[in-house]
Formats: structure tokens, sequence, C-alpha cells
């Protein structure tokens, strides 16, 4: 695509995220919500690098950047998130002072957006759960790939 093409496209554009807005996840406590606007990027089950340990997962490779991943349904309901198709990787942006940029919260069954005003699911209060994750977070590995 031509810079003038990307100019003109209404996709080049970042449209801010509403706030009233939540992305609906699946724990095996239930349904949750987070606000949409504190998602930065929602991947695929992907593989992941590192040694797993306790919550922590494994380092996720995002566009040059390692990203450290946890197991939410293990962090809340401690059984671990089933491997099935719709198993998702919410990636986070991280607290000012927190060891990493980004944080990414495996979940299963991320299903679609839905009205914060709607009552119909419980909202996750990840302002609970973060500070102690990022207190998990291990050093990056060294070796190819974690320098990002």
């Amino acid at each position: 695509m031509t810079t003038e093409a990307r100019a003109q496209s209404p996709l080049s554009t970042p449209q801010p995220v509403r706030s009233d807005v939540a992305l609906r996840f699946a724990l095996s406590s239930g349904g949750r919500s987070i606000p949409l606007h504190r998602l930065h990027h929602l991947a695929g089950y992907a593989t992941l690098t590192g040694d797993p340990e306790d919550y922590f997962l494994g380092w996720l490779a995002l566009r040059g950047e390692q990203v450290p991943v946890f197991d939410l349904n293990l962090v809340v309901c401690d059984q671990p998130t089933p491997e099935q198709f719709g198993s998702r990787i919410m990636v986070l942006r991280a607290d000012p002072g927190s060891p990493a940029e980004h944080i990414g919260l495996l979940a299963a069954g991320v299903t679609d957006t839905v009205s914060l005003a709607e009552k119909t699911i419980e909202a996750f209060d990840l302002d609970s759960y973060l500070p102690m994750l990022y207190t998990l977070v291990p050093p990056l590995p060294e070796g190819p790939g974690a320098d990002a």
C-alpha cells in the first residue's frame, strides 16, 4: 500500500477505544470482563519461550518485545486454563514502574465485547491481581530473541 493510499484509508488512523466497552472472557468460575481500553493486543495461544513457574507460563514474542504471560485461570481459580481453540492471550499495558512494558494473561473462551452499562457479566478487578503478577515476572532469558 502506498503512503498516499494509507493516508486516505480509514484504517490508518487509530480510533480511540471507547471506555464503556468491555471484553468478555471465561474462567472456570464463570464469565468475566475487562475494560477494552486496557487491552493492548489480543493474541491467539502461541508457543512461549522460557521455563514455566507457578503462574508464569513463558515469554511471548510480540512485535520485537518479550511479554511475560501468566495463566489467569490458574491465578484466580487454581486450575490451569484448558488448551482449546478459543484460548487467547490478553496483552495489557503494564503499570509504570513494573518490570515489563506489557503483561499477557491467558484466558479460555474470549468471546466478544459488551457495554459496561450492561451488568450481565462480572467485571474482573485487574488492579487487585496485576501488582502481584508484576512481582512474579522472572528475569528475561539470555540468548537469541531475548534482547527485545
